[in-house]
């Protein structure tokens, strides 16, 4: 298990354990089955029922959670200095010693079954696993919920064998924040309950593949609600930098582009916002809003209008510097807190293979030139965006 640690003199501490492995490693057949796993290492283990769990947790006045990404799981807690040594055996319990009990099994099949159902009739949510679904052509597409079906079908045998694939120390990534002692030992108990169930398997790391199109949802609702999304460079391409900032500058503050021009001055929507999702090799920005099924259509095409306004006048130099200063503001200010640092410890070990300092974030974010930005800007294409749209339309355009 690889152990990165950042010690603060604070009161609490912040764990996690990183799977390097999500619903992008799954495969056909197996879809929803790590989410499924997340939740089924809470139901029990060898000494401790679901129950002790929650109520031990509890005691200690600490949170203990997962959740499932495309890309990795991750397992944490959060937790009193005082008391790291018994959050984290507890942690360390569920990922070692799990039953995964047939009877416990059944009944989270109905659990995870709900957690579909409100994710459907959340229509943010699930207009964003729509376009996934669409608008990628490789293991990325595929929704971390799972498919009902599957989900129905799932055995006990069935998620050990993903487990053994996977879920083994030497895949293990343990990030912690705060206050830790010198001497504490990150270590975790090798003997696997589902150690007969390990096999060799390779991790790679998910592909990126995009396509054009647009697809509608028909639903009963009083607002439309759309995701646009576009490819863009990737993670490992150091022009991501730039990338970062074009967002900044289009919808991602409150000061952006598209909310001043569409929220403020056109009235035309409550909110809406930009993003930029990084992969392997390649990457979305996506605008994500909602209005009025009948104001749709002229919302779709102000975003369109502020695409072609960006293309042909590009950006100010007081734009540029000024999501300069935002995106070091809101990063520092975000990694004060030792969670948010901890996920971002994690993660960039998973992703970068090694943790990526403040000080060379802020140095790249510094350097950008307006000439880099405006080559991002270039390599957008307005024929080749994806749109999704759910709402009570029938059809529209881009």
């Amino acid at each position: 298990m690889k152990i990165e640690i950042i010690n603060r003199d604070t009161k609490s501490v912040s764990v996690g354990i990183f799977v390097p492995v999500g619903s992008a490693h799954e495969r056909d057949e197996e879809r929803g089955i790590a989410h499924f796993i997340e939740h089924m290492l809470f139901k029990g283990t060898t000494k401790r029922t679901y129950r002790d769990i929650a109520v031990e947790m509890d005691r200690l006045g600490g949170m203990i959670n997962a959740f499932t990404g495309r890309e990795f799981t991750c397992f944490f807690i959060k937790v009193l200095r005082d008391y790291l040594n018994e959050a984290f055996e507890i942690l360390t319990d569920l990922l070692s010693h799990p039953l995964i009990d047939e009877t416990e099994l059944e009944k989270e099949k109905g659990v995870i079954l709900e957690e579909i159902n409100m994710s459907e009739d959340t229509p943010d949510e699930h207009v964003f696993d729509v376009f996934m679904k669409n608008a990628i052509t490789t293991e990325l597409r595929h929704p971390i919920l799972g498919k009902r079906k599957l989900i129905e079908t799932y055995k006990r045998d069935d998620l050990l064998r993903f487990m053994g694939r996977y879920y083994k120390p030497d895949n293990f990534i343990l990030a912690a924040v705060g206050g830790i002692a010198k001497t504490f030992n990150f270590s975790i108990n090798g003997n696997f309950t589902f150690k007969d169930y390990f096999e060799p398997a390779e991790i790679s790391k998910a592909s990126f593949g995009f396509k054009r199109g647009i697809d509608t949802v028909k639903r009963e609702l009083n607002a439309t609600n759309i995701v646009i999304g576009t490819p863009t460079v990737g993670r490992n391409d150091d022009r991501k930098y730039s990338a970062i900032l074009l967002n900044d500058i289009l919808g991602g503050t409150m000061s952006s582009r598209l909310f001043q021009k569409l929220r403020e001055e056109m009235s035309l929507c409550y909110y809406i916002s930009s993003s930029l999702n990084l992969y392997e090799n390649g990457g979305l920005l996506t605008i994500s809003s909602a209005t009025s099924n009948e104001t749709a259509p002229k919302l779709i095409s102000a975003i369109r209008d502020e695409f072609e306004l960006l293309k042909k006048n590009y950006i100010s130099e007081t734009e540029l510097e000024n999501a300069k200063t935002h995106y070091k503001g809101s990063y520092a200010l975000s990694v004060e807190n030792n969670h948010a640092l901890m996920m971002k410890l994690g993660t960039d070990n998973i992703v970068y293979g090694r943790y990526i300092e403040e000080d060379y974030i802020f140095d790249r974010i510094d350097r950008v030139t307006m000439d880099e930005v405006v080559e991002i800007i270039d390599t957008i294409d307005l024929n080749n965006f994806h749109l999704t749209a759910l709402g009570n339309i029938n059809t529209v355009e881009w």
